[in-house]
């Protein structure tokens, strides 16, 4: 009986770390909208294993995203990609798409949190791994365009903080 008991809780343990399809079924998909350039979004491309900014109105399932967990520590999976998103570490370090379990940094790597709501409603898209770096939509050398390059992060500290900022909007 105790091996069994030892079985059941190293196989629950297992089921915590990913989340099991199921439950990622029953979770409502949402577009990850950014607070100063609110006409654009957070996608995965369908090309490589980059993340991208495209604009809003673009319909487009690679834009598409389940948020496994709650906002202190979640997941975010992209059905169209069939992966998850990553941090890679650094300041100004890359956002990449990667099968879940994958990231060199270990599980905090794939792992997000919000911040703080900010006056301007929205939140700091935060790596768990290194909660100073936020995924940034600002255009390297330019504070007022939003990126075309692939999506990086950057620290609160180094410059104008809106752009690091978004929301999950529903989608139906």
């Amino acid at each position: 009986m105790r091996a069994g008991l030892a079985a059941a809780a190293v196989a629950g343990a297992c089921l915590t770390a990913v989340p099991a399809a199921p439950a990622s079924a029953a979770t409502q998909k949402v577009m990850i909208q950014n607070g100063a350039f609110r006409d654009y979004k957070l996608c995965a491309s369908p090309n490589d294993e980059l993340v991208w900014l495209k604009p809003v109105n673009a319909n487009d399932p690679y834009c598409e995203w389940k948020q496994w967990g709650g906002s202190s520590q979640f997941t975010l999976y992209n059905p169209a990609k069939d992966e998850v998103m990553a941090y890679t570490g650094g300041n100004e370090g890359s956002v990449v798409m990667e099968n879940p379990g994958t990231s060199p940094l270990g599980q905090n790597g794939e792992l997000w949190s919000w911040g703080g709501e900010e006056n301007w409603g929205a939140m700091a898209l935060q790596s768990f791994w290194d909660s100073g770096q936020n995924v940034d939509a600002k255009s390297p050398g330019d504070w007022d365009v939003p990126r075309t390059d692939p999506v990086h992060t950057r620290g609160w500290r180094h410059g104008y903080q809106r752009e690091l900022t978004w929301n999950a909007v529903p989608l139906h």
